[in-house]
């Protein structure tokens, strides 16, 4: 959650802005605002609520805004200053005192869009932006693999099978082979949430490339995957329970 402060002395350009950070936030849910027309009010708000940042006017009725600034800031240190008004000659004034931003009177929408999204990059929790990545990343349905020096993005449903070739790993694809120092139990953990089964201890494969389940010595079982009809890859054992229920055979 989000929050913010706007110090404005005049209701209308309360209101406007106000319009704009909610037209310009991503997710209006995740924002919460507080507006104050005065000092007095938004030492209050900053010393009630943890306040993210703060669109200040500089000239309010009972204070200059660049020293209100300077006050907000000893409650919340981490607390963010853009200033917001109608004059530029306060702007280095303005940086002098770190303000993340200074947007000028009447606000473009595009300005303020930029404001709010540096007050989201310098609010950001860095565990919560690792988690962010971690749950897209696992939600993209792509495998990189380096080839020569650059990174090919295979597509996982297009992934046949994964085996063990020597100290490296085969990838074998709809579109062709690829090699990998990856070790077999990485795809393994990786493809968790895909339709993927190690079926021995030298092969991972993608049950919905499987073609044919054929009969094999000593009561086993032969997989024949699309592509790859030439391929001998045995269920082991261990397995063959497993396949029985999922194929219903």
């Amino acid at each position: 959650m989000l929050k913010l402060l706007i110090v404005e002395d005049e209701a209308s350009a309360r209101k406007e802005l106000r319009y704009l950070i909610e037209e310009a936030s991503s997710s209006v849910e995740r924002l919460q605002i507080w507006e104050a027309k005065n000092g007095r009010e938004a030492l209050e708000i900053v010393a009630e609520y943890d306040i993210d940042a703060a669109f200040i006017d500089i000239n309010l009725g009972d204070v200059k805004g660049t020293n209100l600034a300077q006050e907000l800031v000893q409650f919340r240190k981490n607390l963010k200053i853009v200033f917001a008004t109608a004059y530029d000659k306060y702007a280095v004034e303005a940086f002098e005192l770190n303000a993340l931003d200074y947007i000028l009177k009447p606000f473009e929408p595009e300005r303020v869009r930029l404001a709010l999204t540096r007050i989201e990059s310098s609010c950001a929790n860095p565990e919560e932006t690792r988690d962010k990545i971690s749950r897209i990343a696992g939600e993209i349905r792509k495998l990189s693999v380096w080839n020569g020096d650059r990174v090919l993005l295979i597509e996982i449903d297009q992934i046949v099978f994964i085996t063990t070739a020597d100290r490296n790993c085969r990838i074998c694809t709809l579109q062709g082979v690829y090699y990998t120092n990856q070790p077999l139990t990485y795809f393994e953990q990786k493809f968790t949430d895909h339709s993927f089964m190690r079926v021995n201890r030298s092969y991972l494969v993608n049950l919905e490339q499987i073609v044919e389940i054929l009969p094999w010595f000593n009561h086993s079982y032969l997989l024949k995957m699309r592509g790859y009809e030439q391929e001998e890859i045995v269920i082991s054992r261990k397995k063959i329970k497993d396949f029985r229920l999922l194929f219903d055979f």
